[in-house]
């Protein structure tokens, strides 16, 4: 672990620790994918940003690639939002 992070010792007083063999796997097998995801999100971002200056008319091709636009217009919209609860999920040097 680098020194940058350090991992929290204590969350409270009375820590519970849960030994769970099979859920700890799946939240290794999701950090591996949440890591994989924040990269692709990174590339995105870059791509798109890119592509803004890019003055040629839609649609193009680069390489294998189809680029588009779509062009949304301003809409309001209202809805409801049942209630619900949410699970947090962090590592313990986050």
């Amino acid at each position: 672990m680098p020194s940058a992070l350090k991992e929290r010792s204590q969350i409270s007083m009375d820590d519970k620790w849960v030994k769970n063999p099979e859920l700890e796997a799946l939240l290794e097998k999701r950090q591996e994918l949440k890591e994989g995801v924040s990269a692709y999100r990174k590339a995105d971002k870059e791509a798109k940003e890119k592509l803004k200056t890019e003055q040629t008319p839609v649609p193009y091709r680069i390489g294998r690639f189809i680029i588009n636009k779509t062009e949304h217009q301003f809409k309001e919209v209202s809805f409801s939002v049942d209630a619900s609860e949410s699970i947090s999920i962090k590592l313990s040097n986050e």
